[in-house]
């Protein structure tokens, strides 16, 4: 398998070597569209960490026969020995989709149809379950999502034949940047160390009586096991933190993640506690983004957490590419087995941690604003051909990014006229790109620490 990805990068190689620019199509060529890879956050949801009004949160969820609604037409694939859960799954009516959040989500599912109309389906190539391809992390929100997402890609309608599988098998290993346990065993070690970093230390002074006073406000909201809840990049519960606060008397506040989650879903309900307000959930939330930010867009961390989730989309492309190449030379009917070998169409049901740790991964522009319920970022793979003697021939595989319908440009390459950051990138780069290696060395000895290396996670000397 890996002499196969090999040799698949290399004739991708040869063929990007024809083109003009490694930063934009060349304006005479065709452009067209082969492939769309979609990964979009969850629907609206209620709070993971467990608040006392139950029977609120629980009105909050969609009815049974809603649920029933959405499922039908699909069926889930889970591995045999079952999935790990994961800290922010939630219990009961917590963590789980809300009725809002369903309906986000199909309307998701038509704006895409409105979207991929006319360009990736087309009349000849018509939207089929047979050309979509759908995997979740196993989580009740993010499979739910992606089933009322279908809903409104195929505008409600019954489907025929044989149902959607819904793929879960071992992804919450992989399409989430903070799995428990983690990929590499030593990358809560790197995060641990990356957290101590003078300008992180530093902010977290500036803004612990924030933490502590949100807290505070929330106490009479929390319920059972609130304090107990854990999840995110560098915000593992540790006896470190727990020494820290005994020292000084006081209780150990909320994680970020579990203050800004906690706040966004009162917010959106109008159930803030008093003595908060908007500009405090704001705070919060921006200063969660920063964290997550300036954490993952370390490279070695970003590689550790989610290189092997990027890798896959880029394979993905890789292989439809090969495969339209392979019946092009033999001359039989390109599209429709391609289609079914390679879909045209791959959605990943996911979270908000798996969009910020692609966009930090693939080296993507920073958005303004947090991933909110229903964002998606799409991938899209498109072949440029120039005109021959006798038929078109593809001379590059370019990829473009976008974030809910903003173009994302690619900050790690550059367009050769304007100098500014590439809004495509060819494919065969950008598979050099994920597969760069990366050290961290300590400040103060000059000691490499930690490595990046053929897909893996290496702790070379401890500090």
């Amino acid at each position: 398998m890996v002499k196969a990805s090999l040799l698949l990068r290399a004739c991708l190689l040869v063929a990007s070597s024809s083109a003009s620019s490694f930063s934009k199509p060349n304006p005479n060529s065709k452009l067209h569209l082969q492939q769309v890879l979609v990964i979009h956050r969850h629907g609206d949801r209620s709070p993971i960490t467990p608040l006392k009004d139950e029977d609120f949160w629980q009105t909050q969820l969609p009815q049974s026969h809603v649920l029933e609604g959405i499922a039908k037409g699909t069926t889930l694939i889970r591995p045999p020995e079952g999935n790990p859960i994961h800290g922010a799954h939630g219990r009961g009516p917590f963590g789980q989709l809300t009725m809002m959040g369903v309906l986000q989500m199909a309307s998701l599912g038509e704006r895409l149809r409105e979207e991929l109309t006319g360009t990736l389906f087309t009349e000849e190539r018509p939207l089929h379950p047979n050309r979509i391809r759908i995997m979740s992390t196993d989580f009740h929100r993010t499979i739910q999502s992606v089933q009322a997402l279908l809903t409104g890609l195929f505008e409600g309608a019954q489907l025929e034949g044989p149902a959607i599988e819904i793929d879960v098998r071992r992804t919450n290993s992989y399409l989430i940047p903070d799995p428990q346990p983690r990929q590499f065993p030593k990358q809560l070690v790197l995060e641990s160390h990356l957290a101590k970093r003078p300008h992180l230390v530093e902010k977290e002074k500036e803004l612990n009586e924030l933490a502590h006073r949100v807290t505070d406000a929330l106490q009479e909201h929390l319920g059972e096991g609130a304090m107990g809840v854990s999840f995110g990049i560098g915000e593992e519960k540790s006896q470190d933190t727990d020494d820290v606060n005994a020292k000084k008397k006081r209780k150990r506040p909320l994680a970020w993640a579990q203050l800004a989650e906690i706040l966004i879903c009162l917010h959106s309900r109008d159930l803030l506690p008093p003595t908060l307000s908007k500009q405090d959930v704001d705070e919060v939330n921006k200063h969660v983004a920063w964290r997550w930010f300036e954490n993952l867009s370390h490279p070695v961390l970003a590689k550790s957490a989610m290189w092997k989730f990027a890798n896959k989309l880029v394979e993905d492309m890789e292989q439809k590419v090969a495969c339209v190449q392979k019946r092009e030379e033999e001359g039989v009917e390109v599209e429709e087995e391609c289609d079914v070998e390679e879909p045209v169409l791959c959605i990943y049901s996911a979270h908000d941690s798996t969009l910020i740790g692609l966009l930090c991964v693939l080296q993507l522009e920073q958005p303004e604003t947090w991933p909110e319920y229903g964002s998606y970022l799409k991938a899209e793979l498109i072949r440029e051909d120039i005109d021959g003697d006798s038929e078109s021939k593809a001379v590059q595989h370019w990829v473009r990014f976008s974030l809910n319908g903003q173009v994302l440009r690619s900050t790690w390459m550059r367009d050769d006229e304007s100098n500014e950051a590439a809004e495509m990138v060819p494919l065969s780069k950008l598979s050099e790109m994920i597969h760069d290696e990366h050290d961290i060395y300590c400040e103060r000895t000059g000691t490499k620490l930690f490595t990046w290396k053929n897909g893996a996670l290496v702790h070379t000397k401890s500090q």
